[in-house]
């Protein structure tokens, strides 16, 4: 949007507004510059962007930040019509709407202490043209310590946005014996994952009994990651060779179980078998490090086998191993597919960059021949007659007071 750029605000005449409970409820989620916007637009018809960035004292990309907080919350939605912006007004939930709405109470409670927590509280010609540019909850509204999924695709949501069922999914916790880490931050990622990935509480609850930690406590990290692994797009196995396309399948086939049963611990042992040596304590703390860094266990497997038999390493390096684990988290390596391209290119990658940075040849300087103990004098005598003549003149000028 430019500030040149026109605006038309519709169906204000429409908007049931309760101050009290805007201010309550809706203020500590949208913030005071869209909590101020809100007001202005209700009063507003039609003009230039330019007005409310004059009486709001905002700055172009201020603005625009506002308008997607409200319209991720449906308090307003903004259509595009070429130089020309149409905002139709929304009402506010009532009360007793927003406290029954899972998803505006668990954001709310993420804002303020629960505790805290009290009792709160328009017909036009003018319709929308344009196509839609409203953000969706996802896209503005992320659980604490997740924002890097703003950065990912969107699918393109078909569902109804309130198809996902909060109180199934406990239901269904509850019958499997799982409970939250964190619930309110969990519940929240739930409604952001479900309709960033169109996923139904059914499907979700499938792969959280999946990605569980091993107190049965849902793992929002490993639940997410695995999300993203599954929306990526697939390398065709047959395109690659048999022993590999045989890694990716036993090290998908080891993976842990919802009773325990199985996992990279298998796998270890299994490539202990082959290339001899035992497995010790030290190692399977490790392997429980890496579940709670949350890297996969079918990226587990396929680490182990770049350590123990592509490297041919006798034993697990911690240091190296959380290096590895590293470098999978910052490059989004969730599958064991992406893993086996990564880690067979790991050491080309190196290559290449030591070759790059090389650092310049350092220079030796010489030390003078004199220096050197099995010096020879070579000096002809009248070479040295010539010395001592020049060492005589310059003594008399000096003597003189002749200074060169």
């Amino acid at each position: 949007m430019l500030a040149g750029d026109r605006f038309v605000v519709v169906s204000t005449d429409r908007i049931s507004f309760d101050a009290d409970t805007f201010t309550k409820l809706y203020l500590p989620i949208i913030g005071r510059d869209a909590y101020a916007l809100y007001q202005v637009l209700k009063i507003s018809d039609s003009g230039k962007i330019t007005f409310f960035l004059e009486y709001l004292n905002f700055g172009p990309n201020q603005f625009e930040a506002a308008l997607d907080h409200l319209s991720a919350l449906d308090l307003i939605k903004v259509y595009d019509h070429h130089a020309e912006f149409y905002i139709e007004m929304q009402s506010p939930k009532t009360y007793d709407a927003f406290m029954k709405d899972d998803l505006l109470k668990q954001l709310l409670w993420s804002k303020i202490d629960q505790n805290r927590f009290n009792q709160a509280f328009v017909s036009t010609d003018k319709k929308t043209k344009g196509q839609e540019i409203s953000k969706k909850f996802y896209e503005i509204y992320h659980p604490q310590g997740n924002e890097s999924f703003a950065s990912q695709p969107i699918s393109d949501v078909k569902k109804d946005e309130e198809s996902f069922n909060m109180g199934a999914f406990e239901l269904a916790m509850k019958d499997q014996k799982m409970t939250f880490s964190h619930e309110n931050q969990d519940k929240l990622m739930l409604y952001q994952l479900a309709q960033r990935f169109d996923k139904s509480w059914y499907d979700l609850f499938t792969l959280a009994k999946t990605t569980q930690n091993p107190d049965a406590t849902m793992n929002g990290a490993r639940l997410a990651q695995q999300l993203s692994a599954l929306t990526e797009p697939s390398s065709v196995l047959t395109a690659v060779e048999k022993p590999v396309e045989e890694l990716i399948r036993v090290a998908k086939m080891h993976v842990s179980k919802p009773d325990g049963s199985d996992g990279p611990i298998q796998f270890l042992q299994q490539l202990r078998k082959n290339t001899g040596g035992t497995t010790s304590s030290g190692e399977l703390r490790l392997l429980n490090e890496l579940k709670v860094q949350s890297i996969p266990d079918e990226v587990q497997n396929i680490m182990l086998h770049y350590v123990l038999v592509q490297r041919k390493n006798p034993t697990l390096n911690a240091a190296f191993l959380h290096q590895l684990a590293n470098e999978c988290l910052q490059n989004q390596v969730f599958t064991a597919q992406k893993a086996v391209t990564w880690f067979m290119n790991r050491e080309k990658r190196q290559k290449e960059k030591q070759t790059k940075f090389e650092r310049n040849p350092r220079v030796v300087k010489k030390s003078p021949e004199w220096s050197n103990a099995n010096y020879v004098e070579h000096t002809t005598s009248e070479t040295k007659a010539k010395f001592a003549e020049l060492q005589k003149k310059m003594r008399k000028e000096n003597g003189n007071g002749i200074h060169r």
